[in-house]
């Protein structure tokens, strides 16, 4: 959590207190309490009371560096104008929310500690100085100040709040305490519910953080569920599919994120391909196209090979061959290899598209990278021989033939050299009964 956040966290919570629940709040360290409760709220002599509604003004006018040369002056009375110890902490007090007025946080915060060393200091000031000084250690980025006085605060209150449950809880996690962090925001919680406060979206959203921090999955979801009825937000989303994912519930992963989806959340290609992936393997490829052509028109997904290939063989599995096929032999030509120009010639070869399946063929044998380019030449003499062209097919066959009776050891390869021979017989039987068809018209 960044220093930014902070300030504008902890000074946003209220320094006023809520009344306490008894069932809910810890009881107040009485030894604590004790050096305040015997001092007693003592009246300012006349003078210094008037002098400081004087600062008060100038500070309301916003002249607060006259506001604080007022207050240097009463600082610096000596003999019987000398502040007596009960007028030094209302002085320090003034000082502290004189810079914080200011916006001086630093010189703020020592004011507040100097105020906190007056013997004469009440508890009731007490509290207050104490949860306000605690809330700017926090907003000053000094996190271990902050909490140390946060709990010194929680032992001399009489009346704690949900807020500093939450505050304290967030001190924990910025220290990367979440054992301590946990049982802080469950007592915030409780005691909202207790007072019939409604929790705030940043509490729930530290505690599905600190149950994600403790493995604690089945409990995040709960709170993420929450949050995305709640505040449908794309972080709590993703994060929602995330948890889903760790619990292997592929269902309801899905689910949150064509959720998100729908909500126009998902910004980044990746977000776009795991859906189409997903909505593949659930048995929806129409889907899956359909999502990957539209993140192609709306720029998140770029059209590269694989992105194309994968696009094209979604339409392929939704029995929308027409559409697959431009999609595949772009991504053909963009491939460094000949596997995408190889998968498109056996698209051709099932459409009927012969010699397209030849153009493809050749294509990717001339980029190279095959597993098996024995096989994609043994389809070129098949493609060739569909395409009438018997004596390149021919050629083809002779040569997948050769070679793989060369690859004695490889039983793929001579698998391929005996289909080729067997194609090439029935080659030439077809061109036999070509010859005789032709002979008999002629006749």
């Amino acid at each position: 959590m960044k220093k930014g956040y902070w300030k504008a966290a902890s000074l946003a919570l209220a320094v006023s207190l809520v009344p306490m629940v008894p069932e809910m709040a810890q009881a107040a360290n009485k030894e604590a309490q004790a050096q305040y409760k015997k001092k007693q709220t003592k009246a300012l002599r006349a003078p210094i009371f008037e002098k400081l509604m004087e600062a008060q003004e100038l500070q309301e006018a916003g002249q607060f560096d006259d506001a604080l040369k007022l207050l240097d002056r009463l600082k610096r009375r000596t003999g019987k104008r000398a502040l007596k110890p009960h007028e030094m902490v209302q002085l320090y007090n003034f000082y502290a929310y004189a810079y914080l007025a200011k916006e001086d946080y630093l010189q703020a915060i020592k004011s507040f500690e100097k105020l906190l060393k007056e013997d004469e200091l009440t508890l009731g000031l007490a509290v207050a100085t104490k949860y306000t000084l605690a809330q700017l250690y926090f907003a000053n980025d000094d996190i271990p100040a902050g909490i140390d006085m946060l709990n010194q605060w929680f032992e001399i209150t009489d009346k704690p709040t949900p807020d500093a449950h939450i505050l304290l809880a967030q001190g924990y996690l910025q220290t990367k305490n979440v054992d301590k962090a946990l049982p802080e925001l469950q007592k915030g919680f409780k005691l909202a519910e207790q007072m019939g406060k409604e929790p705030k979206e940043n509490w729930y959203s530290l505690l599905q953080y600190a149950y994600a921090e403790k493995k604690q999955h089945k409990k995040q979801v709960d709170v993420l569920e929450i949050l995305v009825n709640r505040w449908p937000k794309k972080n709590y989303w993703l994060a929602l599919v995330g948890v889903y994912g760790e619990l292997n519930d592929e269902s309801l992963q899905l689910y949150a994120l064509q959720s998100a989806y729908l909500q126009n959340m998902l910004d980044k290609e990746s977000y776009i391909v795991t859906l189409a992936q997903m909505l593949s393997g659930d048995g929806q490829p129409y889907r899956a196209a359909k999502v990957m052509e539209k993140g192609f028109e709306d720029k998140l997904v770029e059209p590269t090979g694989k992105n194309l290939e994968r696009t094209a063989e979604y339409w392929r599995r939704a029995q929308e061959v027409e559409r697959a096929i431009p999609l595949l032999a772009e991504a053909a030509k963009l491939s460094e290899d000949g596997g995408a120009a190889m998968r498109l010639a056996g698209l051709y070869m099932n459409n009927y598209q012969y010699k397209d399946a030849v153009s493809a063929l050749r294509l990717a044998l001339q980029k190279g990278g095959l597993k098996r380019p024995l096989e994609a030449r043994f389809m070129l003499g098949q493609a060739m021989f569909h395409s009438k062209n018997y004596g390149g097919a021919r050629k083809e066959f002779n040569s997948v033939i050769a070679d793989g009776k060369k690859q004695k050891d490889d039983a793929k390869s001579q698998r391929m050299s005996k289909m080729a021979s067997q194609w090439k017989k029935h080659m030439q039987v077809e061109i036999k009964r070509e010859q005789d068809i032709k002979k008999y018209l002629n006749s």
